[in-house]
């Protein structure tokens, strides 16, 4: 995954808990920095469904033969009132279901499952027409293939805690599309310190970050109460 510049760790954990400092609610885009833009409502219900479905498959088939069973049991048990739920997140199974890791690496993210998609060659015709529409803002206009896809889907106890993006291991702008539970994400200022901002995420939004909301802003996604999936595309470093 792309590196992160973690603030102190304990910190981080410790704000995560409950410690962080108050902290004004962004509600409306003149509240916030101009290199961050939000599209509340990007995805409707059923786009969201789509686009959630086929992350999950990809996840899925990256974990154990053990995990993958687990899960088609479930799924040929399972009692009508979930299977008639059309809500975006009853896609998502009990959190047993899935291999959460406990941590990342450099410790920002927690219970988590992720990964880079290259491609997606079996698109239906409506999961095809979304991602041209999320192509369509990709803030370089450049050619999709040249950017880096990436799935990150937290646990219903899975957070990000507070760091800044590494200017060398990524390029200036990051776009994610947000499915399932609504987080809150918080910016805050690496230059002023009082500066501190909190921006819902609902289901099927979409926001761009760039330049200096990357790497002059220290950004989390806080705890929730259910489980999050993130479809994200970033463009290269170039040097």
């Amino acid at each position: 995954m792309f590196t992160l510049v973690r603030a102190t760790q304990a910190l981080a954990l410790g704000r995560l808990k409950g410690q962080f400092p108050t902290r004004r609610h962004a509600s409306t885009a003149g509240s916030w920095p101009s290199d961050f833009v939000l599209h509340p409502q990007f995805l409707n219900q059923e786009e969201q469904r789509v686009l959630l479905r086929a992350c999950l498959e990809k996840l899925d088939a990256t974990e154990s033969r053990e995990a993958r069973k687990r899960r088609r049991l479930h799924m040929a048990t399972g009692d009508l009132t979930t299977t008639k739920d059309q809500s975006v997140g009853a896609l998502f199974l009990p959190d047993t279901f899935y291999e959460f890791q406990e941590g990342h690496m450099d410790g920002v993210i927690r219970l988590y499952r992720e990964m880079h998609v290259s491609g997606w060659p079996t698109a239906s015709q409506e999961l095809q027409n979304i991602l041209q529409r999320i192509h369509g803002l990709l803030p370089s206009g450049e050619d999709p293939q040249l950017h880096q896809t990436h799935i990150l889907h937290l646990s219903s106890e899975g957070f990000i805690a507070p760091h800044v993006d590494n200017v060398e291991s990524s390029g200036s702008w990051i776009l994610g599309i947000s499915l399932g539970d609504s987080r809150n994400l918080l910016l805050e200022s690496t230059t002023q310190p009082h500066e501190r901002l909190e921006i819902s995420l609902p289901s099927g939004s979409l926001y761009i970050q760039k330049d200096t909301v990357r790497y002059k802003y220290l950004h989390s996604i806080l705890p929730g109460s259910a489980q999050r999936l993130s479809f994200m595309i970033r463009d290269y470093y170039k040097g």
